[in-house]
């Protein structure tokens, strides 16, 4: 499930556009009016998408807004009533993340909070990340993610124009350790980070969270 919340405080209407970029298939748009004074949602059931692809929303407004995107997951395919049925062996469960618009592209992007869990003789939940890269340039842009463990590790992502690229970081990153990521591409990007979190029995997800890197002020 996905939301887009758009809030508009002021006292005329917005004429909002939002283009989705997609990993493999050139951007959509559609557009909508955020009235004033009011907070607008719209979803994913209006959107130009198919279910199960991954996308990153552009929105371009006429006034000044503040954005915020919500996105969820059940294992009752949607189902809310109080007779809904999963087959997952941890009943009925719902989890969401929420978070602001990045307002802002930048070369250089910073993440203090990275680590990949995987050690099922100690723990109980494995943790999973990706590395989101939007390029919403005409050109393409190589990006190079410097991992800060007790020694440096590099690597470099091209991102193709106008495409979201997901990294995924379990293939990367040493397992069980802490770390910083320090992004620099050749064009301004938006980056976001991505953590999924699961029972070691099984691929069944038991929530998962995202958040937004930090900009360089003088990206």
């Amino acid at each position: 499930m996905g939301h887009l919340l758009v809030f508009n405080p002021g006292d005329v209407d917005a004429e909002v556009k939002v283009t989705l970029y997609f990993e493999d298939q050139p951007p959509r748009a559609f557009a909508l009016t955020a009235p004033a004074q009011r907070s607008t949602e719209t979803n994913y059931t209006l959107w130009p998408v198919q279910p199960n692809v991954r996308f990153a929303l552009q929105v371009e407004s006429s006034q000044p807004v503040v954005c915020q995107s919500t996105n969820g997951w059940n294992n009752t395919a949607n189902d809310y009533t109080p007779s809904a049925k999963t087959l997952s062996p941890h009943g009925v469960r719902e989890c969401a993340k929420s978070y602001l618009a990045i307002t802002t592209l930048s070369r250089d992007w910073y993440l203090p909070d990275g680590i990949v869990i995987d050690q099922p003789e100690e723990w109980w939940v494995r943790e999973s990340e990706w590395a989101v890269i939007l390029n919403p340039n005409p050109l393409p842009t190589e990006v190079e993610m410097r991992l800060y463990f007790d020694s440096l590790l590099t690597h470099t992502v091209r991102v193709e124009p106008q495409r979201l690229a997901c990294v995924y970081m379990d293939d990367i990153a040493h397992r069980n350790q802490h770390y910083g990521v320090h992004f620099r591409s050749a064009q301004p990007v938006a980056v976001q980070w991505l953590r999924a979190v699961k029972w070691n029995q099984g691929d069944e997800l038991m929530c998962y969270w995202s958040v937004p890197c930090a900009p360089s002020l003088h990206g």
